[in-house]
Parts: C-alpha cells; structure tokens; sequence
C-alpha cells in the first residue's frame, strides 16, 4: 500500500483533552500509523500571514491541498512500523478551529472528537502556558520539520518574540489560537484566556463536525474512556481495527485511573470563579 493510499483519522481536542494518549493507542494497532508530533506547519502552508488558526475553506487552493497530501503521510512514524498500514493519525491540536478545513482537503476522512471537562483542561493548560518549552521534545520534533516550509519557521519564531515582547505577561501564546487571542492575553487573566481557549475550541469544533456525515464523526469523553475500555472499543469499532485485541492490551497497560477532578485541589477559588464565569454554561450543557 502506497502512502497517498492511507485514509486520514483526525483526533480532534482541545489541548489537554488526551489526544495524545488516545493517538497512542489506536497506533498500537499495525493498520495505523502515527504521525508523532502536531504538525501546524503543514497545516499553515500558503497561509502563514494569518495571524489565528481559524482557517477557513476560503483560504485553501489546488496547491494547498496538494502540498498537505503529499506532506502528511511522509511524516508518520516509520520506525513503529510492523506491516503497511491503511490510516493515518495526526492529532493537531489548532485542528480544533478548523475542522471544514480538513474535510476539504480530505473528504474521506474520520474525525474523533475527544471532549474532557473544561475545567481540567483550563487548569492543564494554565501550567503549560507556564512552562518553558522542553528542549528535547522541541529538537525531536525539528526532524519532522521540512526546510521547504520556511515560512512556517519564521512566523513560528516571529511570533514567540513578538508574544514575549508584547504581552504584559512576558510569555508567548500556547496552544490554538482563536481569533482575537492576542487582544485577550494582554486584557485578560490567564484563567480567563485557558478557559475561552477550551471553549472557543469545543464550539468549533463540534459545530463543523455537525455538518459532516455521522459515519466519518465519532465523539468521545475523557472521563468516560479513562474509567471503561469499552469507550475504547467503540472507536476501535469505528475504525474498525481487525487487531483491537492490541489496543485494548495497551490501555490496560497505561491508563491511569487517577483521580480526575485535581483541578478542584490545584486552583484557587478565585480562580475557579474566574473560570466558571467563562465556561459553565458549556460545561453545564455537555453534562459535566
């Protein structure tokens, strides 16, 4: 099977939604192949001006669409590889605000939409937005990054000191970025920014996945994965994996049914005030 054969899966979740442990776990199938990093670059070639990630149909042309087919299969993890697989999976964060996007330049693909309690996310993210970049995930995920796309590293880099300089925090921006994003850090406090993050990115999300054929979307809670497997087994049977009996034996082996609502020990309560007044209404209608 030729790479340009591969069927796309998009995991599609707002940071710190566990898409990165739902990717490693369908990869542990032999039909999947990861793609190991986000990959924003590929996703913002030809459109590296625009200053969010809320691309829209619009902004994608012929040549667009070519240069991210032919990128995206040529960066999964090839040295994971047991067999020839028939998907893909990228998990892109920004991915969250840009779902038509991807369907126009993949009309086939899966979407799985990954939902986790918007409280715990903003608290997740707060420390992230916190945390110096890790040097070794960053040199790690360089290998992945073509030359071809300079434009990308540019603007990358642009922004990081432009964030750094210009905000009143002194930090440069992490995660999707929404529209209006830079006004917010500078007029906002960071509970307030990880919270509309979340929020701008659920929205989005499940707004344009609502458009497309329920057989391609698949919708999944954190909350429900981490405490039964059979969460997992649905998506397994939405891909339909022949092999699930693996992805099933990795979850047993790695999740961590920790206590999920840390968020409550971990903030303040001005804090959770602040994050309420942001997000309970939409954590009131998904059932939280």
């Amino acid at each position: 099977m030729t790479d340009h054969e591969m069927k796309p899966i998009f995991l599609i979740g707002a940071g710190r939604s566990g898409t990165k442990f739902l990717r490693s776990l369908i990869g542990a199938s032999e039909y999947i192949a990861e793609i190991p990093y986000d990959v924003g670059y590929v996703w913002r070639f030809g459109n590296e001006a625009i200053p969010h990630d809320e691309l829209s149909v619009s902004m994608l042309d012929e040549n667009i669409r070519h240069y991210v087919r032919k990128t995206l299969p040529r960066l999964i993890n090839k040295e994971t590889l047991t067999s020839r697989p028939r998907y893909f999976v990228e998990k892109s964060v920004p991915n969250t605000l840009r779902v038509e996007y991807l369907d126009a330049i993949y009309p086939d693909a899966l979407f799985i939409h990954l939902i986790r309690d918007g409280r715990a996310v903003t608290e997740s993210a707060i420390r992230m937005w916190k945390e110096p970049p890790k040097r070794k995930y960053l040199l790690n995920k360089l290998r992945y990054f073509p030359l071809s796309n300079y434009k990308y590293a540019f603007w990358y880099i642009f922004n990081i000191i432009k964030g750094i300089l210009s905000s009143k925090r002194g930090q440069a921006i992490w995660g999707p970025r929404y529209k209006g994003i830079d006004e917010d850090i500078n007029n906002h406090p960071l509970e307030t920014v990880c919270a509309r993050q979340w929020k701008k990115c659920v929205e989005k999300a499940s707004e344009q996945l609502s458009k497309l054929s329920s057989e391609r979307v698949l919708e999944v809670r954190y909350e429900a994965l981490m405490k039964d497997v059979g969460q997992l087994v649905k998506v397994c049977e939405f891909i339909v994996i022949p092999d699930f009996e693996v992805v099933i034996e990795k979850y047993r082996a790695t999740v961590n049914k920790t206590d999920m609502e840390k968020w409550r020990k971990r903030l303040r309560d001005d804090q959770i005030k602040l994050i309420n007044d942001e997000i309970s209404h939409l954590v009131n209608k998904l059932g939280y």
